[in-house]
């Protein structure tokens, strides 16, 4: 690690690590959430632990970038994220801690340069928050499992559901399914 980005991290770290502590005091011990199976499919639901790591355990598994959206809950510039126009099939797990979130049947193009949902892979992996920050009024989503931020919900999506779920790319780890050479 270079001097300048040992400084970087450590200048970042306290000014997150209120925000970042109330996530994880937050969170029970146990949650119950959908798992996949090695096909991409929706498990029984399961109580599993929640993951609760420390400030400086969350930024050296994550990297500042995306330590900053899931942990202090900020937001990437639209357009940019590399998911954005993936429309490859598969899952989108949360890059803290592995849970599967949403589904690639439920994205589409809402415009908004942010990946959009119409639903999560399962109800029970997601957490809904209301957000009065910036002098809005919105509902903010969270994993279940880790509490990182992945964005929020808006009631303007397409049927069935009419909602979109407006993520960032940066709390988002892609994997295909089936996986390339299974048929």
């Amino acid at each position: 690690m270079t001097k300048a980005f040992a400084a970087i991290i450590l200048s970042i770290t306290p000014l997150f690590s209120a925000m970042s502590s109330s996530i994880s005091d937050s969170l029970p011990d146990q949650v119950t959430v959908v798992l996949a199976d090695e096909k991409g499919q929706p498990l029984p639901p399961k109580s599993v632990p929640t993951v609760k790591k420390t400030d400086e355990e969350w930024l050296t598994q994550l990297g500042p970038e995306r330590y900053k959206i899931l942990r202090a809950q900020g937001t990437e510039i639209p357009f940019c994220g590399l998911l954005l126009d993936n429309k490859k099939k598969g899952i989108y797990f949360c890059a803290g801690c592995d849970l599967p979130l949403f589904s690639s049947d439920a994205k589409f193009h809402s415009g908004t340069g942010w990946p959009s949902f119409f639903q999560p892979f399962a109800r029970e992996n997601v957490l809904e928050l209301r957000d009065t920050s910036h002098g809005m009024i919105r509902t903010e989503i969270r994993c279940a499992r880790c509490g990182g931020h992945l964005g929020h919900v808006f009631e303007d999506g397409p049927k069935p559901t009419n909602l979109r779920y407006c993520l960032n790319s940066e709390s988002l780890v892609f994997r295909e399914f089936p996986a390339k050479g299974e048929h």
